[in-house]
């Protein structure tokens, strides 16, 4: 959810509830990955590639956080993704952003997302979410905030 630090910063986060269940989901994986290492008895047991990815699949979902950052102070946008050890940081220069777009998308149960298009056309995924009222109103949120214009599309796909 899009949160306003103060008066030049905001940030979005996930969504806890959707954070939590990844959580779970990855703890199970994880521990499964765990246990077949522990209880490992030769042949008859999980490869040593399958039970590994397992265990980096549980590592991944248990760990991994990503954040987007608005700072209007000093004109710019960060989207970081991070477990232990960073993913990725990307960083845009907010003179650059021409607006932000939530689209629905084909293909997915969570088809909702929130876009920030670059004056180049390329659209940055911001956000992936669960409902069309929560997409539209996070799209809003960011946009009245960095005081850019908006485009609500939910009905059609990209």
């Amino acid at each position: 959810m899009f949160k306003v630090l103060s008066d030049s910063k905001g940030i979005y986060r996930p969504l806890t509830r959707v954070k939590l269940l990844v959580m779970l989901v990855s703890a199970f994986i994880f521990i499964i990955g765990l246990m077949n290492v522990y209880f490992a008895d030769g042949n008859k047991d999980l490869p040593i590639w399958a039970t590994g990815f397992f265990c980096w699949l549980g590592w991944v979902g248990l760990f991994t956080r990503y954040h987007c950052q608005f700072d209007l102070a000093k004109g710019e946008v960060r989207a970081k993704a991070s477990s232990l050890f960073p993913i990725f940081e990307r960083r845009y220069n907010l003179a650059q952003v021409k607006g932000f777009r939530a689209l629905a998308r084909t293909g997915m149960q969570r088809d909702y997302c929130v876009y920030m298009v670059l004056n180049n056309n390329t659209h940055v995924v911001i956000a992936n979410l669960p409902g069309r009222a929560i997409a539209a109103s996070e799209c809003e949120k960011i946009a009245e905030f960095t005081q850019k214009p908006l485009e609500i599309n939910l009905g059609q796909t990209e």
